[in-house]
């Protein structure tokens, strides 16, 4: 702070009392600086926690557009979109007028609200990894993260970083970006805990905290819950191999499932399944990943339930039913699962073990995103539950 200046003669003549008055002087402004300072912490805290990924009905959702993507997200949206209820609100970000227009045009007849955002910037179609939802009451706020993978470089996932806020403003909710590096898709919540996948670990220590306890401590203060770090699970968004069924319920990848499904395919004499394109990785390594995910949610204290996965060989492309979307209304959840063509069997078996955990399942066709390393939870973030 600039104050007054004091010539060297006028400070050679302050007495001893003058220096403990400054002394205490300083030493009150130095507390009130460490009180705004916790202030501040627990103002940063009381946006409430993020959003449980099982619980609450779904009144906003928010998506993300371009014409150019429509061979590959147009299905998606397509299948998602026509089931939802006409009480939901859905909120679709597109560079131009003219790319909302093709949405529609590729969607047809929906029942949902739908609403456009016209950002004026290239962006991607990847809505989930740019923001969190946190909620306390009727009060939301989007909270993005410090920054992006490959933004300096890639001039649509630097517009992703700017969506939130505009989406925020035409949305009448609140917007706060973070102090970490994180993807939305990271995280994985019931009502009690955050799961968080391992890739945070790598983008923040030592770049925005210290250690995994400042690290935790300060997830734990975005999620407003405890955090469960899956420091061994697979080097992928949290949503690819696990999801929250209700509370205390998490459903993990099996991949030793997924190659059992393969191996009766083909003892059968069905045509050979080629999924995912670069071939399936059931190695020991890759198991005990998926496996390591599971342990972490029972020493967490839940029931775990197993579902196949195929993880592919590159590590980014899995044929998952776990990148769903859970609605929760007339007392029971509607989980929109993703299915893919040539696997009808396999969805089949999926789909019977969110339909044992008493969940509707609502099958959405991801055949042609999956290969670019996502499915639907990628496409789609929820920014307000009842």
């Amino acid at each position: 702070m600039r104050g007054r200046q004091v010539s060297q003669g006028q400070a050679n003549r302050m007495r001893p009392w003058h220096i403990a008055v400054g002394m205490l002087i300083g030493l009150a402004l130095a507390a009130g600086v460490i009180s705004m300072s916790g202030r501040a912490v627990a103002t940063a805290a009381d946006h409430g926690p993020i959003l449980s990924d099982c619980h609450g009905q779904i009144r906003t959702l928010a998506i993300q557009y371009t014409s150019q993507a429509r061979p590959v997200v147009g299905p998606v949206y397509r299948d998602f979109l026509r089931q939802l209820p006409d009480d939901v609100t859905v909120y679709a970000a597109c560079p131009t007028q003219d790319d909302y227009r093709d949405l529609l045009e590729c969607i047809g007849p929906v029942d949902c609200r739908m609403v456009p955002v016209t950002v004026g910037h290239e962006i991607t179609a990847w809505s989930r990894d740019r923001f969190l939802s946190a909620g306390r009451g009727d009060s939301v706020t989007l909270l993005g993260p410090l920054g992006a993978d490959g933004a300096e470089n890639w001039p649509a996932r630097a517009g992703d970083l700017r969506v939130p806020a505009e989406l925020a403003t035409l949305a009448g909710v609140d917007y706060q970006r973070g102090d970490l590096f994180f993807d939305g898709g990271d995280f994985v919540c019931d009502g009690r805990r955050a799961f968080v996948a391992p890739g945070v670990i790598a983008r923040n220590i030592q770049h925005t905290v210290t250690d995994k306890a400042h690290l935790l401590r300060e997830l734990e203060r975005i999620a407003g819950r405890p955090v469960v770090l899956l420091e061994n699970g697979p080097q992928h968004h949290a949503g690819m191999f696990m999801m929250a069924a209700q509370e205390n319920v998490i459903v993990v990848g099996d991949p030793r499932a997924g190659q059992r499904w393969l191996e009766q395919q083909s003892q059968a004499g069905a045509p050979p399944v080629v999924c995912p394109p670069e071939g399936p990785d059931f190695s020991d390594q890759v198991v005990a990943r998926f496996d390591a995910v599971a342990d972490a949610a029972v020493a967490a204290g839940c029931r775990v339930v197993r579902v196949p996965i195929v993880p592919g060989r590159n590590g980014r492309t899995f044929v998952t039913y776990l990148n769903v979307i859970i609605d929760q209304r007339d007392g029971r959840r509607i989980v929109y699962m993703p299915t893919y063509r040539g696997l009808e069997g396999l969805n089949q078996v999926a789909a019977g073990v969110w339909q044992s955990l008493d969940c509707q399942v609502c099958p959405v066709d991801c055949t042609d995103l999956y290969i670019h390393f996502g499915a639907l939870r990628c496409l789609v973030n929820v920014v307000r539950r009842g």
